[in-house]
């Protein structure tokens, strides 16, 4: 890790390594699968967590948010879309979690619990949450859970046991090769630049498509 990043972690948290590593787990995109690298990493010296502590405080944090996206994600989004300065992200943030579920659990469908269509979707969004990669993590998975239209405490359960299996294969990945801990955040950091430029590009090739269908029908 470079030392412009450990000097910031450091200068907020001190030797606090414990409260860094719950706290990073709570934040989007991070969560879980980059608090524990970052967690055992010899930035904190003598007070650094061994693998197994560090996921047990991630999997905590990130747990913990868990229960409330699932329970004020939507009527979040409903009342920021009525709302003159953040209509249209909430808007745009609900379409991509939409397409992001039916990409993952199929297309919206009405079934009953425990269903086969119910259990299709739930093995969906727990397959989804253990695998540890940027944005496929505990706050993702929640919000598309809820737009497949898992009931509360399913949505809960499912995410965090997936979430347990997403820490456990980055501990047991730091465990063997402990070396790989840079790697892993470096990786992790890299994989987060590539979604941005790619989302950054298909915003752009949007926009055109609009502006260019605009100004076909104005002719």
């Amino acid at each position: 890790m470079t030392d412009w990043i450990s000097g910031i972690l450091v200068n907020i948290f001190g030797n606090n390594v414990v409260l860094a590593t719950v706290l990073i787990s709570m934040v989007p995109i991070f969560e879980l699968r980059g608090a524990i690298p970052i967690g055992v990493h010899e930035l904190w010296g003598s007070v650094a967590l061994n693998n197994w502590t560090a996921f047990g405080w991630s999997l905590l944090g990130s747990s913990l948010v868990v229960p409330i996206i699932a329970l004020i994600f939507i009527p979040i989004i409903n009342w920021l879309k009525k709302t003159k300065l953040f209509g249209k992200l909430a808007t745009s943030i609900e379409q991509r979690i939409k397409n992001k579920a039916e990409g993952i659990g199929g297309a919206e469908e009405k079934f009953k619990k425990f269903s086969r269509a119910y259990w299709k979707k739930v093995l969906a969004v727990f397959v989804f949450v253990a695998i540890p990669l940027p944005l496929t993590g505990v706050w993702t998975g929640t919000c598309v859970a809820v737009f497949l239209g898992l009931d509360y405490l399913t949505t809960c359960t499912t995410v965090i046991t997936g979430n347990v299996i997403a820490g456990l294969l980055i501990a047991l990945i730091l465990q063997f090769f402990p070396w790989l801990n840079n790697w892993l955040i470096w990786i992790f950091l890299g994989l987060l630049l590539v979604f941005i430029i790619i989302e950054i590009i298909k915003h752009f090739i949007k926009k055109n498509k609009t502006k260019n269908n605009t100004a076909d029908e104005g002719k």
